[in-house]
């Protein structure tokens, strides 16, 4: 999938930093002027991607097909989940299917015409649709759990677009096409919880390349809530601002007692040779309390995109306090 997106390039700096238009309209004439070889699921919105136990739920996500025939290449999408038990001292999971399942299949005529005429469709899974497939009920799970879902793309041409072969800039840069997203199981938490401005601290990681001193700009920030009940959104924060002005938001979700990021572009889809992306990745977690939202930390890794990134000392870790206002 070369030649897609060319990341606006600062000629002061080897580095190359860009930033990404958010114009879906933009977005649809570059894909169909310089599309030649590939395809693309674009992500339009994500409408819900945390299951609160004991609430119905599930996942949900709005996508746009886009290849250089304006979306005529479209033969189905095929749709997959990967359970994974991150919560081992709670809940028993015994029996599990921890491989990955086929859930549908989406043919091209399920899909409708968007504004810039490219089909598109909202995928809708239900919980208890995952939990079949997982061989799981809802009261084995705990929150931290996670279903993993994958979009495969097969054109009339007989290729496929997955995960496995779509570059950074593709998965979570300029086309936010990842071709897989991750659904977690959470806790519910009050409408109000975690709601307001907070101070940023950065407790962990600076940027170690091109003499860099920091990667976000402290100061105070508001917090709203995001795409589900306990998402929340840090909204216009400054990202490596010695490099130019790159701000965007920062999107976590608070899952009983810890706060995890899902794959995102950071300050707005900065980039050198990839997007720049903040991703929890099961592992490096931050944490609340769940009877008091006063001090919230994220703790998340910073990658550089695809292999073909300039950012030598990438990837590593970033630990950020949030403290109310």
């Amino acid at each position: 999938m070369k030649n897609l997106y060319k990341y606006v390039f600062m000629g002061i700096l080897a580095l190359g930093l860009g930033s990404c238009d958010d114009d879906e309209e933009n977005i649809t004439v570059v894909v169909q002027d310089t599309v030649e070889t590939g395809a693309v699921l674009r992500t339009i919105q994500l409408i819900s991607n945390e299951l609160p136990i004991g609430l119905d739920a599930g996942f949900a996500v709005e996508l746009e097909m886009q290849d250089e025939f304006g979306g005529d290449l479209l033969q189905s999408v095929d749709v997959f989940a990967t359970f994974a038990d991150n919560s081992e001292d709670d809940g028993d999971t015994t029996g599990a299917n921890f491989n990955e399942f086929a859930i549908t299949t989406i043919n091209a005529d399920q899909f409708m015409d968007g504004p810039f005429g490219l089909p598109r469709y909202t995928l809708e899974v239900p919980a208890d649709v995952l939990n079949a497939g997982a061989g799981v009920t809802g009261d084995q799970l705990f929150g931290g759990d996670t279903f993993t879902i994958r979009l495969a793309l097969n054109l009339t041409d007989g290729r496929v677009f997955s995960a496995n072969n779509a570059g950074g800039i593709i998965t979570a840069g300029f086309f936010n096409s990842p071709f897989q997203y991750t659904a977690t199981v959470t806790c519910p938490v009050d409408a109000a919880f975690a709601i307001g401005d907070y101070a940023l601290v950065v407790t962990t990681g600076v940027f170690p390349d091109f003499g860099a001193t920091q990667d976000f700009t402290e100061g105070v920030y508001s917090m709203t809530a995001g795409e589900g009940a306990t998402a929340r959104v840090l909204n216009d924060v400054p990202f490596l601002p010695e490099f130019g002005d790159f701000v965007g938001p920062i999107n976590f979700n608070l899952v009983c007692g810890s706060t995890i990021l899902p794959n995102q572009a950071l300050g707005g889809g900065v980039g050198c040779g990839g997007a720049i992306q903040g991703d929890s990745l099961g592992t490096d977690f931050g944490s609340y309390d769940p009877s008091d939202d006063t001090v919230i930390t994220l703790g998340f890794i910073i990658t550089a995109g695809d292999s073909g990134s300039t950012c030598p000392s990438a990837p590593y870790s970033s630990v950020l306090t949030l403290t109310k206002q």
